[in-house]
Order: structure tokens, then C-alpha cells, then sequence
């Protein structure tokens, strides 16, 4: 498959370090475009919070100017690898897919999980949702377990 756009969305978790590693090297191989999109979640989550959400509503401007920041601190570890950075509003599963329709995404590349906990049971898997609805294949990344990461760091670890 020779890829011309690869999509990397990005929550920012620990996750997404090592399936950024796997979206930059397909894309340097492939001489595509790896545009990294973050999703500010616009999702009213005073159902699911009760009474703390006015906290959330509060912050919420501040929380974006900071993840506007953020985004564009991602890079590809191959500084030869063209990027662009979108930062999208709304629901992250919802936006990626129609950021990939729209743009004519050839792959996307996202960690197997970011969230975990309350916030993943309120809402859902964001990659799962991607990976049924996308208009193209989706390289959903797993987590290295720690002894093999470990190894790839230090290959003198046994």
C-alpha cells in the first residue's frame, strides 16, 4: 500500500508515543503526509458528572488553549516526515472519521487506548468506534508489554 495522507489522532496519553513511532516510519516509508489531529471533546458531561460539572465548563476554555499548545509540540520522530496539525471541536470518534472522509485519509494510526476507567465506561472506545466506522484500513497500535519495551530500549536487557 503506498499511503499518501496517514491520519494520527492524538489524546495526548502516554498510548500514543509508540503509535506515533509506527504512523511516523509508515509515512517516511511511503513519503505521505502524517497530519496529527487532536480532538477537544465538546461532550456535555454533566450527566455523567453531576454537580462537578460546572468545573469542567469553567475550565474549558483554558483546557483548549492548552491543548491547542500541546498539539503542536507532537512531531514525527523523523524530522523528514511532512506534517500538519489539526485541532478539531466536537466528539473524537465522530470527528476523526469525517476528518478521514473528508480529507481522503489513506490510513489512520492510533494507539489502542487512551482513556481508562470512569472516563473509557462514559465514554466508550474511541478507537474501536474509529476502527468500525472508518472510510480506510485502521492500524490500531498495542501497547508494548513493559519487559518487551524494557528490550527495545536496552537490548542488553535479557
Amino acid at each position: 500500500m503506498k499511503a499518501k495522507s496517514i491520519l494520527f489522532p492524538t489524546d495526548f496519553s502516554e498510548y500514543n508515543e509508540y503509535a506515533l513511532e509506527f504512523a511516523s516510519q509508515l509515512a517516511a516509508e511511503s513519503g505521505a503526509t502524517l497530519h496529527i489531529v487532536y480532538v477537544h471533546d465538546t461532550r456535555d458531561l454533566s450527566t455523567a458528572m453531576g454537580e462537578a460539572s460546572y468545573l469542567y465548563a469553567a475550565d474549558w476554555e483554558e483546557a483548549r488553549g492548552r491543548a491547542e499548545a500541546r498539539l503542536k509540540q507532537v512531531v514525527p520522530p523523523d524530522a523528514n516526515v511532512a506534517c500538519e496539525h489539526h485541532f478539531l471541536l466536537g466528539l473524537p470518534d465522530a470527528e476523526i472519521v469525517g476528518f478521514a472522509t473528508d480529507h481522503g485519509i489513506d490510513l489512520i494510526v492510533m494507539a489502542s487506548h487512551g482513556r481508562s476507567g470512569l472516563s473509557r465506561l462514559v465514554m466508550g472506545s474511541v478507537a474501536e468506534a474509529v476502527l468500525r466506522k472508518a472510510p480506510c484500513p485502521v492500524l490500531v497500535v498495542k501497547q508494548p508489554h513493559p519487559e518487551v519495551a524494557k528490550k527495545e530500549l536496552d537490548p542488553s536487557v535479557a
